[in-house]
């Protein structure tokens, strides 16, 4: 699971009010902020080879895959990891978001590199995410139009798709893309979430900052884990949607964070300022 960083509690923690322990809930997202390697983090290795370089440093998780350990090409690197969503199967307000950055070319988009994330079932619902550094494909069924979207390369971007009972909705760097009728439910039916580095042809070096997914967080809540309590677990994406600013997301006063941020927005303002932190500590501890 995910960890609160010392660093970015610093001068917050003081301004936080200690309240009565809470009864334990559970919590219904899942957060891999690669302070580890994924394995640690819940995930189920699926294949690696070609002796990709692999480490986590500072919160990101980096993949180096080319084909110099197992010549020639196609087919390089590669490290791909799955985790169930079977705790979320009937799930009606599912979302799941990462952030990541590669210099992986457009080029290997139609051999699955240099990035892939998949939600998928097994009644065929699926969305499926390839990411380079300047392009971006997304597709939800073979009968259904391919989305090509540019991106600025060289940047960190975010990556969010949200899913209702019947809608569903695709975000990047808190842009709507694209939304509209779902193909069918979704997590259900055997639901699992797939993502991998991959070299075709060309090498690349991917860095995954985040992967995030689950309950929707109720809006004005501050409660990022959706398991009824504003806590120190929350504070740590509320921090983040308070401080953050850099490729990717603006966070802070002024600044319209998307939806990942709507938790954190008391005043329905549509941004995260101190007099939303104001109104998350009033209820810190609390049960909502």
């Amino acid at each position: 699971m995910g960890r609160v960083s010392p660093v970015k509690l610093a001068g917050y923690l003081a301004a936080l009010v200690v309240c009565a322990a809470a009864p334990a809930l559970v919590a219904q997202v899942f957060y891999s902020e690669f302070f580890s390697d994924p394995v640690s983090e819940g995930w189920g290795l699926i294949q690696r080879y070609c002796e990709p370089e692999l480490w986590v440093e500072r919160g990101w998780y980096h993949q180096v895959l080319d084909l110099d350990a197992c010549p020639p090409g196609p087919q390089g690197g590669h490290d791909s990891y799955r985790r169930s969503l079977e705790r979320f199967d009937g799930t009606t307000q599912f979302f799941a978001e990462f952030r990541i950055q590669t210099d992986g070319h457009s080029s290997e988009i139609p051999y699955g590199a240099p990035i892939v994330l998949v939600l998928g079932n097994d009644a065929g619902i699926g969305y499926h995410l390839t990411v380079a550094r300047d392009l971006v494909q997304f597709y939800r069924a073979a009968d259904l139009p391919i989305w090509f979207i540019e991106i600025e390369p060289g940047l960190t971007h975010t990556y969010r798709i949200e899913l209702s009972a019947d809608r569903y909705a695709f975000y990047i760097d808190a842009y709507l893309i694209d939304g509209g009728v779902a193909d069918g439910p979704f997590p259900a039916y055997s639901p699992r979430i797939t993502w991998l580095g991959n070299s075709w042809q060309l090498p690349c070096h991917n860095a995954w900052d985040y992967i995030r997914y689950g309950v929707i967080p109720q809006d004005a809540s501050g409660d990022y884990d959706s398991d009824g309590l504003a806590t120190l677990d929350d504070f740590y994406f509320v921090h983040e949607c308070l401080t953050n600013d850099r490729p990717g997301i603006k966070c802070g006063p002024g600044h319209n964070a998307g939806p990942g941020c709507r938790f954190t927005d008391f005043d329905a303002d549509g941004d995260t300022d101190l007099l939303d932190f104001a109104a998350f500590q009033n209820g810190f501890g609390g049960v909502h």
